[in-house]
């Protein structure tokens, strides 16, 4: 079951059996099974009808409305009831103990993968990568001495600061430049494109968290924030590298944007809806293809993966397993 991306605004939208209808301007754009779906990504100021919503909900098909680049809020169906699961994920948050330990397998599968990606890009483009990969390996070791959250962050913070100073480089003669991490606002397209792919893999983690039956905004790395989905953010870490940063790379370096796709908006560059269109087109091929999943010795997409350590995390924190075992690319 995949995501259905209605990017085209003021369109409204109809039940009519099973299927929803898709109008604009009155005129039929398209039709479609909601049981093909598990989700729905939507253009803020498209119209759902009631019967529309109750049947994505009955479904348990998940909407998430985005203006432009950034997710402004969902529409979820009943919840997962498993008080249980929810009372153990609030203990664990409040044990130092075991919120250190699952924080601390997330940064070293983040540092592991990145490192990893770096590895690639070296090998297969020759690339003089050598410092940031020797720091991604001595930060990895430091991990696991951190005695507290703050110091992890900081190893992770730091980590994250050298792996970016490698952009220039990875990017190469693409016509983008690149002079460090910027979130809100964005200060260049590159970082405008790791801004919408974090904010479409964060909508995917939630929903797969929240099937799991656990709180996306109770984490573990990231502390407790009125409206922050803290625990989707955790597992995020896992995936960034390897599915949004290395997407925006291989985009801009085939061409698939220029400069020209993007127009200043609110004072930061966004995608033009023509070249929005392109790039989930793209984010959706990337989060089809399969990989190799370690624990669970079997081939599965990253769509797939993503709701299995959802999953694997809500056993570690039932007591069902002694170690939670993260994603690792290879």
């Amino acid at each position: 079951m995949g995501t259905f991306y209605l990017t085209e605004p003021y369109c409204f939208v109809r039940k009519e059996s099973e299927r929803l209808k898709i109008y604009k301007d009155r005129t039929l754009l398209k039709e479609i099974r909601v049981h093909d779906f598990a989700r729905m990504f939507i253009h803020e100021s498209s119209t759902l009808t009631t019967d529309a919503l109750h049947l994505l909900a009955e479904k348990g098909v998940d909407i998430v409305y985005f203006s432009g680049n950034r997710m402004i809020g969902r529409f979820v169906g009943p919840e997962n009831k498993n008080v249980r699961l929810r009372i153990a994920q609030v203990e664990a948050h409040l044990s130092e103990e075991k919120s250190l330990y699952i924080a601390r397998h997330i940064v070293l599968a983040k540092l592991k993968n990145t490192r990893t990606s770096l590895l690639r890009f070296a090998r297969r483009r020759q690339l003089a990568l050598e410092p940031e990969i020797d720091y991604l390996k001595q930060s990895m070791k430091q991990c696991l001495s951190a005695t507290d959250l703050d110091q992890l962050r900081g190893i992770e913070g730091m980590a994250a600061k050298k792996y970016f100073n490698a952009f220039p480089t990875l990017i190469g003669k693409s016509g983008f430049s690149f002079s460090g991490r910027s979130r809100r606002p964005a200060r260049d397209p590159i970082n405008s494109l790791l801004n919408y792919g974090y904010a479409l893999l964060r909508a995917e983690i939630t929903g797969a968290l929240q099937a799991a039956g656990l709180d996306p905004y109770i984490g573990f790395l990231h502390r407790e924030r009125y409206g922050r989905e803290s625990l989707s953010l955790d597992l995020m870490e896992e995936f960034r590298s390897v599915l949004v940063d290395n997407l925006v790379i291989k985009t801009v370096n085939q061409g698939t944007f220029k400069i020209k796709d993007f127009h200043q908006n609110d004072g930061e560059p966004r995608l033009k809806d023509y070249a929005r269109k392109r790039f989930l087109q793209s984010y959706d091929s990337r989060r089809r293809d399969e990989v190799f999943h370690e624990l669970l010795k079997r081939r599965m997409s990253y769509r797939e993966v993503l709701h299995r350590q959802a999953i694997l995390l809500a056993k570690y924190i039932k007591g069902e397993t002694e170690e939670y075992y993260p994603f690792l690319a290879k």
